[in-house]
């Protein structure tokens, strides 16, 4: 991370009029000056913000004024900025926030704009741990947990009560061996060690359910409860077929060039032990869910869309939270749903929408089907001599694709799966588990 970056908290609950200030930001240099930023940019990313249909949508790297850049990721309720000044990656800074996420979630749990404000001093003193002057230091919770003690329900009560944040007289328990992310003399009662694979569908779907583009990524996320310092090894089914793998610091790549295992000392709880792409000609396209949309228009002002839902390869598992979010019109009105299967909801924040909800589908449903119809109003400056203006997104006079999210447990729509699991070193009973998961990513159905 280069000179000029300004990390900040802001809640999407707040995006709209009230989003002046963050819940929380994080100045590591002074190019951008904290009433730069607060004054200045933030209010103008704001306004792009509620610009857009939906915050999915929103650009994650866009040019802000005073020749600054927002880069910001969304998770859950929060938005996560950062503001640069200067020339620098942006996926550095990507995966810089996607690290505050992570570590946020390991000290605090469930994040909020309550969780954040309860938990102040210790957000603060992680993003001062995180970065350095400008750099980024350390993302790992297992390094981080040696820096910045995990806040305890009764620091809780007195840091609220008093306003004041607890500070400790224990001296940090700095990691300075050759496995930086796992301390000496770590016990546990149960020693066990998990690993979810998830996988994520990046699809774009036409009309007649035919895949006009696909492809699949996923992690390798681990909680590990292991006494003492064992060494792992994992064994991937169809190792070949991931691409572009990234590992955790901790995993040896020497042994993954040479024998395509994974051997690594694990770091202490939670962790991404590694993320990977599927080789294209390694993943056959397969849809857990098979979508088709039907449009029809009456006449210029009346349409109708319908969407049938089914469950598509699976391997016989359930698809579970189902939401299928249909952008319409800026001058849609008169919008009327109906669906056979699931809720719907219509919202219009900030342009007209219809979210349909199925909690699961199997193989052997059938029938969810949801239909849309809704007038369009002729453009206001039609006929009046006014200036046609350029239109803006989402000012089209039909809609143009589905936006689709789902999730299938127990299932890997690459096949891939853990072949073994060995411990070397210790000689404990070690108790293990693996779970699958595939889930949409950037999953879409055009019309």
């Amino acid at each position: 991370m280069r000179q000029g970056t300004v990390l900040g908290l802001y809640c999407s609950a707040l995006i709209g009029e009230n989003l002046q200030t963050p819940i929380i930001q994080k100045h590591w240099c002074n190019d951008v000056s904290i009433q730069r930023a607060s004054l200045i940019v933030v209010p103008a990313f704001a306004k792009y913000l509620r610009s857009v249909p939906s915050l999915h949508e929103a650009e994650p790297v866009w040019s802000a004024p005073q020749d600054t850049v927002c880069i910001h990721i969304q998770r859950g309720e929060l938005v996560y900025l950062g503001i640069v000044s200067q020339e620098v990656p942006a996926l550095e800074v990507l995966e810089l926030l996607e690290g505050v996420v992570l570590a946020l979630v390991e000290y605090i749990g469930h994040l909020s704009e309550l969780t954040i404000k309860e938990n102040f001093a210790t957000v603060y003193q992680l993003l001062s741990e995180m970065v350095d002057s400008g750099s980024a230091v350390t993302t790992d919770t297992s390094v981080l947990r040696g820096l910045v003690p995990v806040p305890s329900l009764v620091d809780r009560v007195i840091e609220n009560v008093s306003g004041i944040g607890i500070r400790t007289e224990k001296r940090p328990d700095v990691n300075t061996s050759s496995t930086p992310w796992r301390s000496q003399g770590i016990r546990h009662t149960n020693n066990e060690f998990f690993v979810d694979i998830v996988e994520r569908i990046d699809a774009t779907v036409g009309a007649d359910g035919s895949v006009v583009s696909y492809d699949v990524s996923g992690d390798i996320s681990c909680k590990s409860r292991l006494t003492g310092m064992p060494e792992l090894l994992l064994v991937m089914n169809r190792a070949d077929a991931m691409d572009d793998v990234a590992f955790h610091p901790c995993v040896r790549t020497s042994k993954w060039h040479a024998e395509r295992v994974m051997g690594f000392v694990p770091p202490d709880g939670q962790f991404k032990l590694a993320s990977f792409h599927i080789a294209t000609d390694a993943a056959p396209r397969l849809l857990p869910l098979q979508l088709r949309a039907a449009v029809s228009r009456q006449s210029d002002q009346s349409h109708t869309i319908e969407i049938s839902a089914d469950a598509g390869q699976s391997g016989n598992k359930l698809v579970e939270k189902i939401q299928v979010r249909v952008p319409l019109p800026a001058q849609a009105y008169n919008i009327r749903v109906q669906c056979k299967a699931g809720t719907h909801a219509v919202s219009n924040v900030r342009l007209p929408q219809v979210e349909w909800s199925l909690k699961s589908l199997s193989p052997a449903d059938r029938g969810a089907r949801l239909t849309i119809q809704y007038q369009v109003r002729a453009p206001s400056a039609a006929g009046t001599g006014a200036p046609q203006l350029s239109p803006s997104p989402g000012s089209s006079q039909s809609a143009l694709a589905a936006f689709v999210d789902f999730e299938v447990a127990g299932y890997s729509v690459s096949s891939i799966k853990v072949d073994s699991l060995k411990m070397l070193v210790e000689s404990y009973k070690l108790f293990k588990g693996v779970r699958y998961v595939t889930k949409a990513g950037s999953f879409q159905l055009r019309f």
